[in-house]
């Protein structure tokens, strides 16, 4: 870390004792790419309990990777950290340390899309941006698999109190679905469709980097016919979601 940067964030943390002063909650959308995590993200950080709604790419070990978030959140988004949820999404192998979910007991949402729209949505976006692996069938299945297996084993180690939806159920039955998730955390104000981005929607490495996530809609978007998935493959994947579905499903709903 250069100096530059330690003065940064010291100058964050002496114009905002709060960070390391005051109560927090934490609030984690835990998935895999192509998930609608994006748009559920910004869902939530439209929300005014809300600080977060991307991607920060960091791993949670210890009180200081905490006093970190908070820090780049507060530079961010400008939000007071007191009394509202700081939000994080993780979609890669980013870890959750026991030590963070039992000392700051954060509250985990776990969102799971089936296989088949999932890696032809990889795909996809492997075409669009030009990343060689994405368009690689084998490389995105073992891609989906390796990331449902880490998430079962967070929702093991997490316990009771966090939630799982099902990705389908945000477009297909969308009320319903904020609704709970509105409940589960106890907003004073309903998740709306609608929302607001921020300066880094649409930015390569925060989160979808396609074009329908500035729409500011929830909606549905188009399949992929044209795209095709080896049958071998689809049912490596299929067994994958089934079991991780299963899991989450007992433990959590």
């Amino acid at each position: 870390m250069s100096i530059q940067t330690k003065a940064k964030k010291l100058a964050i943390l002496f114009g905002h004792p709060e960070i390391l002063l005051s109560k927090k909650k934490y609030l984690f959308v835990v998935s895999h790419m192509r998930s609608r995590s994006t748009v559920l993200s910004h869902i939530i950080g439209n929300n005014a309990e809300v600080c977060g709604y991307k991607e920060l790419h960091r791993s949670y070990k210890g009180r200081l990777s905490l006093i970190n978030m908070q820090i780049e959140l507060v530079k961010d988004l400008q939000c007071d950290v007191r009394n509202t949820y700081l939000f994080d999404k993780i979609l890669n192998n980013f870890t959750i340390s026991d030590e963070i979910l039992h000392k700051a007991q954060p509250k985990i949402l776990f969102l799971l899309r089936e296989p088949e729209s999932t890696i032809k949505s990889i795909m996809n976006m492997g075409f669009k941006t030009g990343v060689d692996w994405y368009k690689d069938p084998v490389k995105v299945t073992h891609y989906y698999r390796k990331r449902l297996r880490n998430m079962e084993k967070l929702a093991v180690r997490a316990g009771e109190g966090n939630l799982y939806i099902d990705s389908n159920d945000l477009v297909g039955n969308s009320e319903v679905t904020l609704n709970k998730i509105t409940g589960w955390l106890h907003l004073k104000e309903p998740l709306k469709t609608t929302y607001a981005t921020f300066r880094d929607t649409g930015v390569p490495g925060y989160g979808d980097p396609l074009e329908n996530i500035k729409s500011g809609t929830l909606k549905a978007t188009e399949g992929y016919p044209e795209i095709v998935i080896p049958d071998e493959l689809l049912k490596e994947a299929e067994a994958a979601y089934e079991n991780c579905r299963t899991l989450l499903l007992k433990m959590m709903n």
